[in-house]
């Protein structure tokens, strides 16, 4: 049985300019270019945009991502092979060795008013998705945390992104 978790958060308010359906720019300085640079960064350097992450190193680079150690509330190392997808505006984290997830995508999309959505979905572990559903409350807890989860990194993201165009 695989279980999915996926919430979103609005980034930005509103956006100007959109061509083929996709802005560029928005009204408060926010492009997609720079949100996805700010979505790398949190890929690599995760310690200032994920709380519940304290240390994070990059073990090794691939053509196509890295494989990455991320220290978990303070106790838990979690290894995960980070494969940046650019051409789909998605990052995904094939976690190798926790026992409650096997999968973390992170997605960047505008809504139908063309302002910029951040995306993170979970894949549990079949024994996580078994025990969240004879756990009561377990389902409603785990699913408030990835809506929090989505709402503190859009707000990041909107954060940075604005910072890093100011400097």
């Amino acid at each position: 049985m695989a279980i999915i978790i996926s919430h979103s958060a609005l980034i930005n308010d509103s956006t100007t300019d959109s061509q083929d359906g996709i802005s560029t720019d928005s009204q408060d300085g926010i492009s997609y270019d720079a949100l996805w640079e700010t979505l790398l960064r949190k890929a690599e350097y995760p310690v200032d945009y994920v709380a519940q992450i304290s240390e994070c190193r990059i073990v090794e680079r691939y053509p196509d991502g890295f494989l990455r150690e991320a220290v978990f509330f303070g106790k838990d190392i979690v290894r995960e092979r980070v494969t940046p997808r650019r051409d789909r505006w998605r990052i995904d984290f094939e976690v190798l060795d926790d026992p409650r997830f096997t999968a973390v995508i992170n997605e960047l999309d505008q809504d139908p008013e063309g302002r910029f959505r951040y995306t993170v979905s979970v894949v549990l572990s079949e024994r996580s998705a078994q025990r969240i559903t004879e756990v009561e409350g377990l389902l409603a807890e785990t699913d408030a945390g990835v809506l929090e989860t989505a709402r503190q990194t859009a707000e990041t993201l909107r954060k940075v992104t604005l910072g890093t165009a100011a400097a």
